[in-house]
């Protein structure tokens, strides 16, 4: 091991994928779903951070955490169908098994920008990720200056919407 790269610790079992239940499946395009999923205990996440989802006997693939940090009962994931398991996943109803893993990566600096002002730019699916952001920036309003979202989509049936 060289110096400066210590051995962390790995949380046990945090390969293995969590079994948790879709409670809510909401179509947001014709190839684009928002799936809420049901943990079995108060899940914590950070803005921008993503999970590792599951589809049993397929495969999995990362997917970002697309729902309210402040929401600890929910889980909720936006999925576009590209691939074989985005695919089934997307296609996923109510009381479906995903198996999860995570939460991964690094956060939007939410609370850093506090006393600032915010824009936040995206495009399509885009927004997704985002937000979580939106979220926070939203829930402390009076924290921030000016806030910006600039969105486009394809056309009208590709915007995103919040039905939370």
């Amino acid at each position: 091991m060289t110096p400066g790269h210590e051995a962390r610790e790995v949380p046990a079992g945090w390969w293995v994928p969590q079994p948790l239940r879709v409670s809510r499946v909401r179509r947001e395009t014709a190839d684009v779903a928002t799936l809420d999923l049901a943990p079995v205990s108060p899940f914590a996440f950070a803005a921008g951070q993503f999970n590792m989802l599951y589809v049993f006997g397929l495969g999995e693939v990362a997917i970002s955490i697309s729902g309210d940090p402040a929401k600890k009962d929910r889980i909720v994931h936006t999925v576009r169908a590209l691939g074989a398991v985005s695919g089934a996943l997307a296609r996923l109803r109510r009381d479906a098994v995903v198996g999860v893993r995570g939460p991964y990566g690094s956060c939007w600096p939410v609370a850093e920008a506090e006393g600032s002002d915010v824009v936040l730019i995206a495009g399509g699916l885009g927004l997704a990720p985002l937000r979580p952001a939106i979220y926070g920036v939203l829930a402390r309003r009076q924290s921030y200056g000016r806030v910006v979202l600039l969105y486009g989509a394809r056309g009208p049936s590709d915007i995103l919407t919040d039905e939370s």
